[in-house]
């Protein structure tokens, strides 16, 4: 660390993502989250053991700033605190560094990972991008980042936005399909937790076979027939054109094949 007494973090916003903030640096050997600032009183009543509050007009003295609100808030809210002193850093993969302009100590402490769950969690295995608006404020939160992940590096505002649209793909559209086998597997009578192994295999296959050589099933292979059979079963015309676009989708890559 940078810091040779106690470091003291402040964290803005009271959800998933800054909870799971407050218990990890809360976790660490000199290292203490002495303010939560957010605009629900009842909403910081959970963060125990601090101080909190919903001023945010008055002086933030802690040495590291970190801003866990929504994306589209991230500049307002940094346009509207006061931090004399310390970095003021935050968490978005699709937010630019810029949007903290306000504050000439400025970074970015994005970690890759999907904060569905309120379990705490485990952060060794997590990426976590740094970007700092100068070699002090980088290396600082960079030696923070290598204190709790295994993959701490550096990327810029352009390339951390490529990411974040990359783990669009991955997470939230993958478990939108999910949400529609679910649906359709609720509707059947036939217990979805079955497909549990399956989706564990397809993440690996797509990790080390990589996901253009994993490609399976019907679309890939031209069935039409069992394809044509699997959009008469499904119940809704939404789920009908979803099915049928990534099919065709498929099957424009791999014509080559068949």
């Amino acid at each position: 660390m940078l810091f040779l007494s106690m470091i003291s973090i402040a964290i803005i916003g009271t959800g998933r993502l800054a909870h799971q903030l407050f218990h990890l640096f809360n976790s660490l050997d000199g290292v203490l989250v002495s303010l939560v600032l957010g605009r629900n009183e009842q909403a910081l009543e959970a963060f125990k053991n601090t101080i909190t509050s919903t001023n945010f007009k008055a002086p933030i003295k802690e040495q590291l700033v970190f801003i866990a609100v929504s994306d589209n808030a991230i500049a307002e809210v940094s346009s509207c605190i006061n931090v004399p002193n310390g970095i003021v850093c935050h968490v978005s993969g699709s937010v630019s560094l810029e949007a903290l302009k306000d504050h000439s100590k400025r970074g970015v402490f994005y970690p890759l990972q999907t904060f569905g769950s309120s379990e705490k969690m485990s952060f060794k295995e997590i990426p976590i991008l740094i970007e700092g608006v100068n070699e002090t404020v980088f290396q600082t939160l960079f030696s923070l980042a290598t204190e709790v992940s295994s993959c701490s590096l550096s990327m810029d505002s352009s390339k951390r936005r490529s990411l974040h649209l990359a783990a669009v793909w991955v997470n939230n559209f993958s478990n939108f399909l999910y949400t529609q086998a679910a649906e359709f597997c609720k509707n059947q009578e036939v217990p979805f937790e079955l497909l549990g192994p399956l989706m564990e295999q397809t993440v690996k296959n797509a990790l080390t076979l990589g996901p253009e050589v994993a490609q399976t099933g019907p679309a890939r292979r031209g069935d039409t027939n069992t394809m044509n059979a699997h959009i008469e079963s499904l119940p809704t015309e939404e789920q009908k054109k979803i099915y049928q676009y990534i099919s065709n989708a498929i099957q424009e890559k791999y014509k080559h094949e068949l």
